[in-house]
């Protein structure tokens, strides 16, 4: 879950609603939507514990029309769910560590020190899993011990206590930013949506555990024991930390301070430690130590979301995207995750005041729908014959408050997602929202890319399904074999009516071709021997 959104939302949440007060209630209810949405995913983990998380669920409450929405999740689950925002935000760290205060960074180097990332991280996991799982628990350890330095370094602050270096500083710090918390402009709602949906990128991965959960250990007894204590510790901790961060950077820094820096973490370093030739670089350096080890996380769940895609015969080749490689690693998946994570790279329109919020928040605007989507069914679940155990009526399993506990969370969740939704299609100031006078992007550019993949995934759903059908061609899964870590999936292709004949055709036009060329290239042989 912990990445470097925590880092860089702070500021544009403070931006977009100018006072500090509003965005700590921000936060606080980005924590209890979180909070609600992993209770959901616990009941829906619990029941259905299988790798692919939200794909099997979806397939198992939406019914009719058959496949429909299972499509259109995968489409926007391969073409969305990249590394592009914490990859980007690795290559603004780097140069930050390596170039000097004040230099401008070039946007063509951010992005190609993203896609070394991605690609570096893409290539661990293909050849070693065992290291790659290595790895990412290491990060983790880093991460939680970096924020609770953020943390402890914020009380500090509350104390109105900083080195004798930086208390030479003639600025404001400590209670005194405090004051006033909650005095600033109307806040409308629109640069609401937009806080609310940057906050929940920054919470998301409570779900994360879900792509995996066969993976998850199981001890005999309480098999769901690991996940459900695991998921709710999880999600206490984070959202603490979140919330001390943000109490920490608005302690040491004013309002002004932080909405116009461009390394929110140097700053609070500098008002904490002083100033310091040095800081640039050790912040540019922690930063791009924490983004790569969330990017090593997400990856690690998403290509297996995306091999499952491939098993179930939903991607074009799914022979060939489904096969795992001889270090029991999903290697074209991964190739997948690189692939368009890359064109999300380049395409981030980075010289745009917004172009990194907008863009990074598409794929999070679209699992507004999902979300949407698996609220209404839990709460429908007692009489869904999806979730009955052995002919016997659901109840929920993630608490002993039950559905007391449950269904407000579930309301909540849905409530907060409609919302966003709704709200993030009206047109907006952003100009004005965000303080700046330079170009933006459109403000119905995120819902709309958004929901132009949706569509896609709705056309590819009707020919795949069924124009596909109707001309007689089917690709349907047949069997699974392992040879030693190599999964191999074997898919059965169908041909009847037109595809048979259009088939059919298609060799006997090239078999008289070859025969044709063959003829051709004989005469030649023949006419040059004869001269």
């Amino acid at each position: 879950m912990v990445g470097t959104g925590v880092f860089v939302a702070p500021p544009t949440v403070l931006a977009i609603t100018g006072s500090k007060g509003i965005s700590l209630v921000l936060w606080l209810l980005g924590g209890v939507i979180s909070w609600a949405g992993l209770a959901v995913y616990l009941e829906y983990g619990i029941r259905f514990p299988l790798t692919g998380g939200e794909l099997h669920y979806i397939d198992y409450v939406w019914t009719k029309p058959k496949f429909l929405m299972t499509y259109t999740y995968s489409i926007f689950y391969i073409i969305l769910s990249g590394s592009q925002a914490n990859s980007l935000v690795f290559g603004q760290s780097v140069l930050l560590a390596s170039t000097a205060e004040g230099t401008v960074l070039d946007p063509r180097l951010q992005k190609l020190f993203s896609i070394l990332l991605i690609a570096a991280v893409c290539q661990l996991q293909a050849f070693s899993r065992i290291n790659y799982v290595r790895f990412a628990n290491a990060f983790a350890v880093y991460k939680i011990t970096f924020l609770s330095i953020i943390s402890i370094l914020g009380l500090c602050a509350l104390r109105n206590e900083r080195t004798p270096v930086a208390a030479v500083l003639d600025d404001p710090y400590g209670v005194k930013n405090l004051r006033d918390a909650f005095d600033g402009p109307k806040l409308r709602m629109y640069p609401l949506s937009i806080a609310m949906l940057d906050i929940s990128r920054v919470y998301s991965g409570y779900e994360n555990a879900n792509f995996i959960l066969e993976e998850v250990r199981r001890p005999a007894g309480d098999e769901t024991r690991v996940f459900r204590r695991g998921a709710k510790f999880t999600m206490l901790m984070v959202s603490f930390f979140y919330i001390m961060v943000n109490v920490s950077l608005f302690a040491a820094c004013s309002t002004e301070e932080l909405i116009n820096s461009s390394d929110v973490l140097s700053l609070f370093f500098t008002k904490v430690f002083g100033p310091s030739s040095k800081t640039r670089t050790a912040t540019g350096t922690l930063l791009a130590i924490s983004a790569a080890g969330n990017i090593m996380s997400a990856t690690y769940s998403a290509v297996r979301v995306k091999q499952e895609l491939a098993r179930l015969g939903i991607l074009p080749f799914p022979a060939f995207f489904a096969k795992s490689t001889r270090y029991d690693t999903p290697g074209p998946a991964l190739l997948l995750h690189f692939i368009f994570t890359t064109i999300f790279i380049i395409a981030t329109p980075l010289s745009n005041v917004n172009g990194y919020l907008i863009f990074s928040t598409i794929f999070y605007y679209d699992r507004t729908i999902v979300a949407m989507v698996l609220g209404i069914a839990l709460l429908a679940a007692p009489r869904l014959k999806s979730f009955e155990y052995d002919g016997h009526k659901w109840s929920p399993k993630g608490s002993s408050l039950g559905t007391w506990y449950l269904f407000p969370l579930t309301g909540i969740y849905i409530v907060a997602n409609l919302f966003v939704f709704v709200v993030d299609w009206f047109p907006a100031a952003l100009q004005n929202t965000l303080h700046t006078k330079e170009r933006v992007v459109a403000s119905w550019v995120g819902p709309t890319v958004g929901t132009a993949c949706f569509a896609a995934g709705v056309a590819y759903w009707l020919w795949d399904r069924h124009i596909l059908r109707f001309l007689g061609y089917e690709v349907e899964p047949l069997q699974e074999r392992t040879e030693g870590l190599t999964v191999h999936i074997t898919f059965a292709r169908r041909l009847s009516g037109f595809a048979a004949y259009a088939v059919e055709g298609t060799i006997l036009y090239l078999r008289k071709m070859k025969e044709f060329w063959n003829l051709v290239t004989c005469r030649r042989h023949r006419g040059q021997d004869e001269v």
